[in-house]
């Protein structure tokens, strides 16, 4: 059996009670018993007044920094690492009597300009590919030029030369098939020297069209097809050269944007190949973007624009934070959406990577908010509900809460303005039980104030 502790006044004169009353029931043989008369004096209790209130409150979460952009910067062609510029930090320093002088290249931690060389590979192959592409450039642009101004005179005057030349071999060619086919009649010359006439003025009569031909083409100039064709060549070879080009742009590997280096991952020396791992990791820094997971009740009162404090490991004192982002999705698996807090880091106070704490003022969504105060909420089954006055006893009302704060909560339903709600102590109250006011209102609905609690114990009557 569970014994209630006898240290709490109410407790102890319900124990007494409930053994005085077992007592006074029992019935001896002799006769029967005599019966006390015992009653309770009322509870007393102290009460506040549910009321309409601004209400925000200063909300706490962690997250982790971001930097304003990070990239990951590979070669697009392959290649050999020729030069990485010296302009990290210098040393000279003396060991074992011997002086060391050097300045170091490229190195996580230093800042670097937009356009600043990083990574060099290799160029001469890159320049050999543009020498060959000019030169092809150069060959179908003559060849085009040579088609557009058409035959020189003297071309034309040796296809003259050639159509008549070939004009005169059919006519004598034809004369001997026409003698041929005469003795052949009479039977004086065997067949195959009529054939071989033959064959020989057809061969002429074909030299005599090629050579027609050539003339006419010489003459009438280029077709569009033709320039068409070389037009294509000159394109094709302007692109080759513009590729070989870019190529050995792409030979030097740049800053995209100031900031600074995270990681540098080659040596001169390295072959390099195109969309492989990383070879520079650099980010920007001049800000920073903390990261946080809200929970989904609190949508709607996060808004791009609000002011957040940010602070992390190893800083003094918390920097004022601009939300610039608010998801627009909960996830699922967490029901929070993520916010972004932006922080100036221009000192570079805050590392990329480190954990931060965020402290959002986050308002209860109206600006006149329904509230109880937090002594006066109880849970039973894990559901909040509070007492409220009414008369000389105490109901009990479930409510739904909202935004809370030191001492005082959002109420969102379950209760009016101007009920009066038990605040000391409803943990001992059950609904119907019957209470009196330590600090009942004055004459202008004040309630009196009230320095101790103390609750009445049973009397005898």
């Amino acid at each position: 059996m569970q014994l209630l502790p006898t240290s709490n006044p109410t407790h102890f004169a319900v124990l007494l009670t409930l053994a005085f009353l077992a007592g006074c029931g029992k019935a001896t043989v002799e006769g029967p018993a005599e019966v006390a008369s015992v009653s309770l004096r009322e509870i007393e209790v102290t009460a506040d007044t549910v009321n309409h209130q601004s209400l925000a409150s200063q909300l706490e979460f962690t997250g982790n920094l971001l930097p304003k952009r990070a990239s990951r910067l590979t070669f697009e062609v392959d290649g050999i690492v020729s030069h990485i510029p010296q302009v990290g930090a210098k040393f000279d320093v003396t060991l074992n009597g011997q002086r060391y002088q050097e300045q170091l290249g490229i190195i996580y931690g230093q800042s670097v300009e937009q356009g600043e060389t990083l990574v060099e590979l290799n160029k001469s192959d890159f320049e050999l590919q543009i020498q060959i592409a000019e030169a092809k450039l150069a060959k179908a642009q003559a060849d085009l030029a040579k088609l557009n101004a058409g035959q020189r005179p003297e071309e034309i005057q040796r296809l003259i030369a050639l159509r008549n030349e070939s004009r005169a071999r059919l006519d004598q060619a034809n004369r001997e098939n026409s003698r041929m086919q005469q003795l052949r009649n009479n039977n004086v010359v065997a067949a195959a020297e009529f054939d071989q006439a033959a064959t020989q003025a057809a061969a002429s009569r074909a030299m005599l069209e090629s050579a027609e031909a050539m003339l006419a083409s010489a003459q009438a100039g280029p077709t569009a097809e033709e320039v068409a064709v070389e037009q294509a060549v000159v394109k094709q070879a302007e692109v080759e050269l513009a590729q070989a080009r870019q190529n050995l742009d792409k030979a030097t590997l740049v800053a995209p944007y100031a900031g600074v280096i995270v990681s540098i991952n080659v040596e001169v020396g390295d072959r390099v190949a195109a969309s492989s791992n990383p070879v520079v990791e650099m980010m920007d820094i001049k800000y920073l973007v903390a990261e946080i997971n809200v929970p989904e009740a609190l949508v709607g009162r996060v808004q791009v624009g609000d002011v957040a404090q940010v602070s992390a490991a190893g800083t003094a004192v918390a920097v004022s934070g601009l939300v610039v982002a608010v998801n627009e999705m909960v996830e699922p698996q967490t029901r929070s959406f993520k916010v972004r807090i932006a922080i100036d880091n221009q000192q570079r106070a805050f590392k990329a990577g480190q954990f931060a704490k965020v402290v959002l003022s986050i308002e209860s969504g109206q600006s006149d908010a329904l509230t109880i105060p937090n002594a006066s909420i109880v849970f039973s089954d894990g559901q909040p509900s509070v007492f409220a006055i009414d008369g000389d006893r105490v109901l009990r009302k479930r409510v739904e809460l909202g935004l809370s704060t030191d001492d005082r909560t959002e109420v969102r339903t379950g209760i009016s303005a101007g009920t009066l709600v038990v605040t000391d102590d409803p943990t001992l109250l059950a609904d119907g039980m019957q209470v009196k006011l330590r600090n009942p209102p004055d004459a202008s609905g004040e309630l009196k104030a009230v320095r101790r609690v103390s609750v009445s114990e049973p009397r005898n009557n």
